[in-house]
């Protein structure tokens, strides 16, 4: 049931990734279907694969490639065979076909190839499962919101804004902060590549593209998440600068300049306004990306978030209303954390 409940979690999140491209769709004249379709096939499937690339060059950025001793793996799972002791003659052809069926080496990558075709297999069937799921969310989601309104809430108002600020919520944290950290990673990309063209000799940055995509992770980290990689970085080059040539201890300083004052007031000032807005402090946010994981699996870091905006939801907008009665309070005020961030 894990298993299930991890990608229909993983759904929900492509879901409020493909909503906003799906309703702007539809109102240009698509059918629900027609849209959800279209928004599958554009958003949904490259979204994935761009997930994909993203851990791809992480794990081969970090990873220390090296000529593998194809000699040793053979010798540890596979039987060694000496070709003077193979069997010439019929007597001895059986007793050696046993011998080598029941060898526990043998048995060993067998059952480990068998193990890795069912969890292809099974990988393939919920990844279906998932895209099918996220389709039926898209295409009858206004289906669904009525029937939700007339057979299950019906007169509730309390209820209905309730699921309506859960709704705008989630669409802000999965929607908004993915973007964001998308649009950093591309933008950090862009600007280590243009920094590293006007670099001195043997002083340029190392492994661009996994510095862009930990800048982008980074982000999520109120305050100094970022500052924590641009420090990094200039620690590195100066200390390199340092020790071949001091005059070019510019380009440190000229790193800094540009990540740390011009680049982070662009992404405070007009990206993460602008694609993600302010609903929830940045801090609640990390603890829900942190704690989501070791508490409930990989998929935690979908069903952390989800946990975090029902949670909050309910204490801002409807617990003082539980508390002391009168209608739900509605805040007008920004947190000052994600103010800062």
């Amino acid at each position: 049931m894990s298993d299930y409940l991890g990608w229909i979690v993983f759904g929900v999140f492509l879901y409020y990734v493909a909503r906003p491209v799906s309703r702007r769709l539809h109102q240009r004249g698509l059918s629900s279907g027609t849209s959800a379709a279209v928004t599958l096939v554009l958003v949904i499937l490259p979204f994935v694969g761009v997930l994909l690339v993203i851990v791809l060059l992480a794990i081969v950025q970090i990873a220390t490639l090296e000529v593998t001793d194809f000699d040793a793996v053979l010798e540890r799972f596979l039987p060694r065979v000496d070709t003077d002791e193979l069997p010439t003659t019929e007597p001895d052809l059986y007793p050696f076909a046993e011998d080598l069926a029941t060898d526990p080496r043998l048995n060993t990558v067998v059952q480990w190839i068998s193990g890795l075709v069912s969890r292809f297999l099974t990988a393939s069937y919920l990844l279906f499962v998932m895209f099918l799921f996220a389709f039926v969310l898209i295409r009858d989601e206004r289906r669904i919101e009525r029937w939700l309104r007339t057979e299950i809430i019906r007169e509730k108002p309390n209820v209905t804004a309730y699921l309506r600020h859960v709704d705008e919520g989630l669409q802000s944290i999965f929607f908004g902060y993915t973007l964001t950290i998308l649009a950093i990673m591309s933008l950090a990309g862009v600007v280590y590549t243009v920094l590293n063209a006007i670099a001195p000799a043997d002083l340029e940055i190392p492994q661009v593209l996994l510095l862009a995509i930990v800048t982008g992770l980074a982000s999520v980290i109120p305050l100094v998440g970022r500052n924590v990689v641009y420090a990094s970085i200039v620690g590195y080059l100066a200390l390199t600068a340092i020790r071949t040539d001091p005059s070019t201890l510019w380009f440190p300083v000229t790193f800094y300049v540009a990540m740390g004052v011009f680049f982070d007031g662009i992404i405070r000032t007009y990206v993460r306004p602008t694609l993600s807005g302010r609903r929830f402090p940045m801090s609640l946010i990390l603890f829900a990306y942190i704690l989501g994981p070791p508490i409930f699996g990989w998929y935690g870091i979908f069903l952390g978030p989800i946990i975090m905006v029902l949670t909050v939801v309910f204490v801002r907008r409807h617990l003082p209303r539980l508390l002391h009665g009168g209608q739900v309070i509605r805040e007008t005020s920004t947190d000052h954390d994600s103010r800062n961030h």
